[in-house]
């Protein structure tokens, strides 16, 4: 649908939410609200323990999937996460497979990347297994209560999305699944469809509104996270309902953006908004690399697990593909931040 149809479905929308935006529902008893800083405190927090020192992000997308034998994947990936203990971490969603149950983040998700010292300097994203196959347009309760405060700001909890500053650099970290759903999803009723067509007006006006402020605040650096790619070479292709997010951060000057879901890596060469290669345009990562296999590969050859690693500057960034043992794929290299465009 347009984007004018979505805001004519706004005002439904709006009328919706009203008394039904508060904390995620639980169906499980053992549901509980855990201790974290929220993303600016945990960034403030970490800008002062590495004054003078290089900032470090560290992260994968599609990560705990834990039948199969497929656990030692994650866990291989955690220890990558340990070895680098001055990092921050950040997801890029499908943290845990494959409804993103609480049975599923504490048996499976809690034993790789949610451990003590992991968990706790995370910055997570979520992605479409994390709301499940019997997901509701406003619902993933268990990714919500799971990261706590950790998931949003404080303007918006339960809704996936958040952003912080780390020294020369903003960082956004979006909910893409309400995009895809919208656009993509069929059979919802017509007050779901409503209350969704809501929340992507929501994030794409709190968006503008966020790379605003952080322009004119003068931010130098600016990177985007979420689940689905823009642009990818896997099979299923690109996802063309995340155009929007894609777009605003182009205009913005933004630098690079992370993605997961498809269970590669690639790097693309900064593009344009209509994805052709450009100087001055955003480098796209695909880091489906953390512990979740199969799905979304060409064949056999293309499966790899790691994590990549980012050096964040005061006006560039260096990037490293790290792989678990045995895996020989490499990439690594470095590039200065765009011209910003001002608000």
């Amino acid at each position: 649908m347009a984007e004018h149809g979505a805001l004519v479905l706004l005002a439904a929308a709006i009328a919706l939410l009203c008394g039904c935006a508060g904390p995620p529902s639980s169906a499980e008893p053992d549901y509980r609200r855990l201790a974290a800083k929220d993303p600016r405190t945990l960034a403030a927090d970490y800008l002062q323990q590495r004054a003078g020192k290089p900032l470090l992000l560290v992260g994968a997308g599609d990560i705990a999937l834990c039948r199969d034998g497929q656990e030692k994947y994650a866990e291989a990936t955690a220890r990558l996460i340990e070895a680098l203990p001055e990092a921050l971490v950040f997801t890029a969603g499908d943290n845990a497979y494959q409804d993103g149950t609480w049975a599923e983040f504490i048996d499976c998700y809690d034993r790789s990347w949610g451990r003590k010292g992991i968990k706790e300097r995370t910055l997570p994203a979520p992605g479409n297994h994390d709301y499940g196959n019997r997901r509701k347009p406003h619902e993933a309760g268990a990714y919500f209560n799971y990261f706590g405060a950790a998931a949003a700001n404080a303007d918006t909890e339960g809704r996936g999305y958040y952003s912080l500053d780390l020294g020369a650099w903003h960082i956004v970290s979006l909910n893409s699944d309400i995009e895809m759903r919208y656009a993509r999803e069929r059979g919802l009723a017509a007050e779901a469809k409503a209350l969704l067509a809501g929340e992507v007006v929501r994030q794409r006006e709190w968006l503008q509104a966020d790379l605003a402020a952080a322009l004119r605040s003068g931010t130098r650096c600016i990177l985007g996270i979420w689940h689905h790619p823009r642009f990818t070479s896997a099979r299923r292709g690109d996802n063309a309902p995340t155009a929007k997010l894609w777009d605003l951060l182009s205009a913005a000057g933004a630098d690079v953006v992370i993605t997961g879901h498809e269970h590669i890596y690639e790097n693309f060469a900064p593009r344009d908004r209509s994805g052709a290669p450009a100087g001055g345009g955003m480098r796209e990562f695909v880091v489906g690399t953390g512990g979740a296999g199969g799905g979304s590969a060409w064949t056999a050859v293309n499966f790899h697990y790691g994590v990549l690693k980012l050096t964040l500057g005061a006006d560039a960034y260096a990037w490293e593909f790290l792989a678990v043992r045995g895996d020989t794929l490499s990439d690594k290299g470095s590039a200065s931040c765009n011209r910003k465009r001002g608000t």
